[in-house]
């Protein structure tokens, strides 16, 4: 069962899998990413995105349903039609972010700052599809999380 834990005019955080419960001040690192994020951009969508940390099996599931990815992946975003009122959802999986984050020698908390962001940003209309524009998304992510103290996450081996 998901619990709402954290809200914010911004950013709702609902946690449904236990895994990610005892990472203290993980969703604080996340809100800090994710509003720097907001800041640097013009016209961020109105309302707060849902960030769901979830796990593996959720996300693979996810992936192969609407992504023809038979395979979990470490986040996913699905912006919300305008009508909505509000972005859309971020969910991150647990298992991945672990493993990813053990093999760059990042916190964990740091890793799923990173990949909340990454997430926000793509319901914001960002995207990496093509190499100008990666090269941008990219560059505001560095920019946010070494603002914020964290390390750069393109220097590391994701």
């Amino acid at each position: 069962m998901a619990d709402v834990v954290m809200e914010d005019e911004r950013v709702e955080f609902v946690v449904e899998a236990e895994l990610w419960s005892g990472h203290d001040g993980l969703m604080k690192a996340c809100l800090k990413a994710i509003e720097a994020g907001l800041e640097q951009i013009d016209a961020p969508r109105a309302g707060a995105a849902v960030i769901l940390f979830s796990d593996d099996a959720t996300v693979h599931e996810l992936n192969r349903r609407f992504r023809d990815k038979d395979r979990p992946t470490n986040v996913l975003s699905f912006p919300a039609p305008e009508r909505e009122g509000y972005p859309g959802d971020v969910i991150l999986a647990y298992e991945t972010c672990a493993k990813e984050a053990q093999a760059a020698g990042i916190s964990l908390i740091d890793h799923a700052a990173h990949l909340a962001l990454h997430g926000v940003l793509h319901l914001n209309g960002f995207d990496h599809q093509e190499e100008n524009e990666a090269v941008e998304m990219e560059a505001l992510e560095t920019a946010v999380l070494t603002g914020l103290g964290m390390q750069d996450p393109y220097l590391v081996q994701e």
